[in-house]
């Protein structure tokens, strides 16, 4: 009988959920262009649910702070984790924004990817420039509406 100890559960549940995240997005681009945005959103349901007992609409009706906060609580929620939930709101908000013209919900998912990824800028150690193009690519696409 293997017996793990608090460490060892805590890695294993942060390496499940990064491969879960990572499937999810895999799913969400391969959605891209073919107008499917809810089906997404169901699917991103479907894995935070099981895998963090929470869901989109959980995460909108807190604010980006209580979210980010909330995000930490859990021991799984390292920044890789944080930066692929961050990815998952930037592609659903490029994904809803192709099915519709730019709208609110649209709005409020690039606010909370951009919000998600400033917070690691300033609270993580590793610098990414992926990152920092998304939030320069954020930005701009704010400062146009």
């Amino acid at each position: 009988m293997l017996i793990l100890n608090q460490n060892d559960y805590i890695m294993r549940q942060i390496y499940q959920l990064t491969q879960a995240l990572e499937r999810v997005i895999a799913v969400v681009l391969g959605l891209k262009g073919s107008k499917q945005s809810q089906d997404a959103i169901e699917i991103v349901n479907q894995a935070l649910t099981e895998h963090l007992e929470l869901d989109i609409d959980a995460l909108l009706e807190m604010d980006a702070e209580e979210m980010i906060q909330k995000l930490g609580e859990d021991p799984a929620i390292n920044h890789e984790n944080l930066e692929y939930i961050a990815d998952l709101f930037f592609e659903m908000s490029k994904l809803h924004a192709k099915d519709s013209e730019i709208d609110s919900e649209t709005v409020i998912f690039f606010n909370r990817a951009l919000k998600i990824y400033r917070h690691i800028e300033t609270d993580g150690t590793v610098y990414s420039l992926d990152r920092n193009y998304k939030i320069r690519n954020i930005e701009q696409l704010l400062s146009g509406i």
